[in-house]
């Protein structure tokens, strides 16, 4: 597809890898950065002309980490969002020294803007930023003009409105627009709708008689309204100035875009005054402009070409190894560039277009849908404390999913033998849009479904729906079940367990406090529920509770593979216990404690792993090193459990584990690298293991990286499968690609069998969060019966 003759839609998947390239170029090389800074060729320079390195608290920094700040919101690697977390912490989130300097006060963009991020708030402070600002506005010269030159709109703007924002203190926005406004009135051309430099170039002209706007001054206002805008309060009455002036600006230099795709050093100058390229102010009008399309303040008809042709033109300026050429030297106008000189301004304006670009050619242009398996259902997705979450029964597979657009709780129901989609039910319109609410299901004796889901901890109430027994098409009215006990935590984790022996149904989930297991039951398979009874104790301090994870290892008997700690806040353990007759046991069968005595405490399972225990991480590590997700179990014929879990070592370094008894010990190996942390805001988060029910060593993976060797392959979570002996370690494991090749990441697998078919089911989408996701389920039959 293209736009016109000339230039074809980018490929997002090759502007995010270009992206990444420019970054990780730029932080291999951050310490040497002299080594590459671009200097004028007139040999009268100025001071700040030299092979250094620039202050890390410099604007020309600030410049680089706003655009590696953007970068993050897009990427799956985490070590952007570490570098930058390190460079604050270094420099103990303060900012450079000048007190009313703007260039001194751009730094504050990054430490504002990570602290926006839940999981740094508590390490990324504001409070340096606050008392410099807070100074500002109560001194006399504080209130004087300050922002007499254009490059001043990007440097300190953007840090008064997002301090008013996170403060919710007016004053802050009160004072950047007074200031704002005295630098418009004198810089502003309400003719050309461009700004001068300072006002030294008010009566200067090129060479042609026109005006002479600096191309990376205007690019610094232009990108500085696109990173500012956002922090706005849409009810504020001077917000439309901004947007207005946004939309001018873009109207400008629409017009007057070269044909290479990129703008003259001086805006209004012939290209013959300007033959050599230059890609700083060209980046952040790119960056701006993609902003404008995606936040509907440009037209996307109208500016997608000039988008599209200055990205173009951008990414011929990287080299091989990913450094930003032709990025003007520092100055205050327009002039020369270098094809083999960058600067670190120049390539925070290239990762900032970049991010926004990939994000507006995921809206407008996505990739394709990955089609190697089919589609079993659309828009579903899980997350995996909850089973059974899907199921066969009467040669249907029912699968459920959690759509991550609409927040409906849905199920798919699939003829296996025709191998299409009969339909999908939606349960719970607008539940919530968080993947913890999945259902779980379970067949009762007359063949109908059950079918139980609650939201994420915030309600004391689980819904539960019956199908018919005769068509999974038709399903009974939603009804609920109040939970009653003395706190305000709702529950969680819906899981339904059938005990043949004592006639009960158990539905296990989380709730209370600290978010203890707990169960109820139901004598009529689903109809009533009653009988409250907390199932597993946290004993390690602070706010922490077990995750469990229950598999069938016989009619009368529920395997409970549980940590004792959450990986955010604690080095946690890995325990196994049986439930049996009311009572726990290890694996070997001996007795550890009745219910009747009261819930097991979590030391007093039986260890199968051995984390850090300890709460102690770094700050760059959102988890704590050594720790552990229980993530896959299941039983082999002669009912031995096996564990599969997770080991986050760092947040691009997790590893998949498999403990399983033989009888008489615990066989606990690393089987492979499970790769990069499915997204920051979790870092303990991986793509997941599931296990054979039938089977346990036929294990299925995701990860992003080469699962024997950790090897960086430079793409998405790919499928992976292999049979897993007793005595096998990393080294034999022989793993085989199921997907390659993917647009977009495949994950969270599980594997489901009866009736004599066996299906391999994974989540593949666009993948966020846990509350943004827009996925498919795809999947492949395994095995079929034989009379199919």
């Amino acid at each position: 597809m293209k736009t016109s003759k000339e230039v074809p839609v980018p490929n997002p998947k090759e502007v995010l890898a270009l992206s990444e390239k420019v970054a990780n170029w730029q932080i291999e090389t951050f310490e040497d950065m002299g080594k590459y800074r671009a200097l004028p060729s007139d040999t009268i320079g100025k001071p700040w002309h030299n092979r250094k390195k620039h202050h890390e608290l410099d604007w020309t920094c600030a410049a680089l980490y706003a655009g590696m700040f953007e970068l993050t919101k897009v990427s799956h690697y985490p070590k952007y969002m570490n570098w930058l977390v390190g460079i604050g912490d270094q420099n103990k989130w303060n900012l450079h020294k000048r007190m009313y300097h703007a260039d001194d006060h751009a730094v504050g963009q990054l430490y504002l803007s990570l602290n926006q991020n839940i999981r740094l708030k508590t390490i990324a402070s504001i409070e340096p930023t606050k008392r410099r600002f807070d100074s500002i506005m109560q001194s006399e010269q504080g209130k004087e003009y300050q922002w007499d030159w254009c490059d001043a709109l990007f440097m300190a703007p953007p840090v008064w409105a997002r301090l008013s924002k996170i403060t919710k203190d007016s004053t802050y926005l009160e004072y950047m627009d007074t200031q704002y406004k005295m630098t418009y009135n004198e810089l502003w051309d309400p003719e050309e709708h461009l700004f001068y430099r300072d006002k030294s170039f008010l009566d200067q002209t090129e060479k042609n008689g026109k005006k002479i706007f600096w191309a990376r001054g205007n690019g610094w206002v232009f990108g500085g309204l696109a990173l500012m805008i956002p922090d706005l309060p849409k009810d504020w009455m001077g917000r439309s100035f901004y947007e207005t002036l946004f939309v001018q600006m873009a109207e400008k230099l629409k017009e007057t875009q070269r044909e290479d795709g990129t703008w003259s050093g001086g805006i209004l100058g012939n290209t013959a005054d300007y033959p050599t390229i230059e890609t700083s102010g060209t980046a952040f009008f790119t960056f701006g402009m993609a902003w404008g399309i995606n936040n509907g303040f440009l037209d996307k008809a109208t500016y997608e070409p000039v988008l599209f042709k200055a990205w173009h033109a951008l990414s011929n300026c990287v080299n091989e190894d990913g450094m930003l050429g032709y990025v003007q030297p520092i100055g205050a106008a327009p002039g020369e560039s270098f094809k083999d000189y960058t600067e670190v301004y120049g390539i925070g304006a290239f990762l900032a277009a970049g991010s926004e670009l990939y994000t507006y050619l995921n809206r407008f242009h996505p990739l394709a849908r990955d089609g190697q398996y089919q589609t079993i259902m659309e828009d579903g997705g899980w997350c995996w404390y909850q089973d059974p979450r899907a199921i066969i029964s009467q040669g249907k597979l029912l699968i459920a999913g959690l759509s991550g657009t609409s927040g409906d709780a849905r199920i798919g129901v699939y003829d296996l033998e025709s191998e299409k989609l009969d339909s999908t039910i939606v349960l719970h319109k607008n539940l919530e849009a968080d993947d913890h609410n999945v259902p779980a299901l379970y067949q009762r004796p007359d063949n109908s479904i059950l079918a139980v889901w609650a939201k994420h901890g915030s309600e004391k109430i689980h819904y539960y729906r019956i199908s018919e027994p005769d068509n999974y098409l038709s399903w009974g009215d939603i009804k609920t079940y109040e939970h009653v006990y003395d706190h305000e935590n709702g529950v969680t984790y819906m899981n339904l367990y059938y005990f043949e022996n004592e006639g009960k149904l158990y539905n296990f989930f989380r709730d209370g406090l600290t978010f203890n297991p707990a169960f109820i039951v139901s004598k009529d398979h689903g109809e009533t529920w009653g009988n409250r009874t907390h199932f597993i104790a946290n004993d390690i301090e602070g706010y922490q509770r077990p995750y469990p994870r229950y598999s069938q290892i016989d009619p009368g008997t529920i395997g409970i593979s549980y940590t004792d700690g959450h990986p955010r806040q604690f080095g946690n353990n890995v325990y196994f216990v049986a439930f049996s007759d009311g009572a726990f046991y290890k694996v070997d069968g001996t007795l550890i404690k009745p219910l009747s005595k009261g819930p097991l405490r979590a030391s007093e399972g039986e260890k199968v792993f051995a984390g850090s225990d300890t709460n102690e991480k770094s700050i760059v590590t959102e988890s704590v090193p050594y720790s552990a997700w229980t993530c896959a179990m299941a039983t082999n014929g002669n009912h031995y459990p096996h564990i599969g879990y997770t080991l986050y070592l760092n947040d691009s370094d997790h590893r998949y584990r498999l403990a399983s008894w033989d009888g008489e010990a615990w066989h606990d190996r690393e089987i492979a690298y499970a790769g990069k942390c499915l997204y920051k805001v979790e870092s303990s988060y991986t793509g997941l293991m599931a296990l054979d029910p039938e089977d346990p060593g036929k294990v299925y993976i995701s990860t992003d990286v080469d699962p024997s060797t950790g090897k960086d392959l430079g793409g998405v979570h790919e499928i992976y499968e292999a049979t897993i002996a007793q005595d096998d370690t990393i080294d034999t494991i022989k793993w085989k690609a199921m997907t390659s090749n993917s647009n977009y990441r495949n994950i969270r697998p599980i594997l489901v069998a009866n009736e004599g078919y066996k299906v391999l089911l994974w989540l593949n989408g666009p993948w966020h969060n846990y509350t943004d996701y827009d996925a498919n389920v795809l999947g492949v039959i395994l095995e079929k019966p034989n009379s199919v």
